[in-house]
């Protein structure tokens, strides 16, 4: 009877172990599976760093015809043909425009897509702040202290701020797209990093309405390069107007 069971449990012994070796190799090849995948996931981002590195920072100078430095002129991406950039997450944090002297402070401003902006007033005169540039035409009426409420720029654009009491007030809030884009400092200089070779730039003495962006093409040197343009003279605000004629051809 011990023989019977015996020989019994060595047939089923022989029928189980295959089982369990064809399972166990299973699940071996599952295992090599992941850490293939893990390595290939390991291989791309080492590659993406890679490509990234090969993108070397460039050093561009904005000056005019007399040397003069282009300060918190802006440098931008031009989105390739057909392509359309994703909006920047916007901070939570207000961004602030205030008025100090009867001028903007800062005089330019640059947000990302759906920032808000208060607009503090921080002198002992009231003003009345606005806008009719397409990005975000608004209106703060006649106002002191900081008690209006934040307003919101979810296009993306160049806004020109005025004041309809105080005509020599100008101001700029450059409303970044999710394209890169860079500040020029107090030198008239910036350091980009885009594999691409056409860039634009903005700055309010480029142009009459202060709202176009010139293009340039870069080359494919890894040098400085300095950028010569013309600054054009500053808007007539002698005369005091409300409405679209104090920003010519916004």
């Amino acid at each position: 009877m011990q023989c019977c069971y015996c020989v019994s449990l060595c047939l089923e012994t022989a029928f189980v172990v295959p089982k369990v070796v064809r399972c166990f190799g299973l699940f071996k090849a599952h295992k090599n599976m992941i850490i293939l995948k893990k390595i290939l996931k390991i291989t791309l981002f080492t590659l993406c760093l890679t490509g990234s590195a090969l993108v070397a920072a460039k050093t561009i100078t904005l000056v005019d015809e007399q040397g003069r430095p282009f300060i918190n002129a802006v440098i931008s991406v031009k989105s390739a043909a057909g392509e359309e950039s994703s909006p920047p997450t916007p901070s939570l944090q207000p961004a602030i425009m205030d008025q100090v002297n009867r001028q903007f402070e800062p005089t330019t401003l640059v947000i990302e897509q759906g920032r808000k902006v208060v607009f503090p007033n921080s002198d002992n005169i009231r003003h009345h702040v606005y806008s009719f540039s397409q990005p975000k035409p608004f209106e703060i009426k006649l106002y002191a202290g900081d008690s209006v409420p934040p307003v919101q720029f979810d296009k993306s654009g160049i806004v020109v701020l005025g004041c309809n009491i105080h005509d020599s007030m100008l101001g700029f809030i450059y409303v970044k797209d999710g394209n890169p884009s860079w500040q020029t400092n107090q030198n008239g200089q910036a350091e980009i990093t885009t594999a691409q070779d056409e860039i634009l730039i903005w700055h309010p003495d480029l142009s009459v309405n202060h709202i176009e962006r010139l293009p340039y093409v870069l080359t494919d040197s890894e040098e400085p390069v300095t950028i010569t343009l013309s600054r054009v003279a500053q808007l007539e605000t002698s005369k005091r107007v409300f409405g679209n004629s104090k920003f010519k051809r916004q």
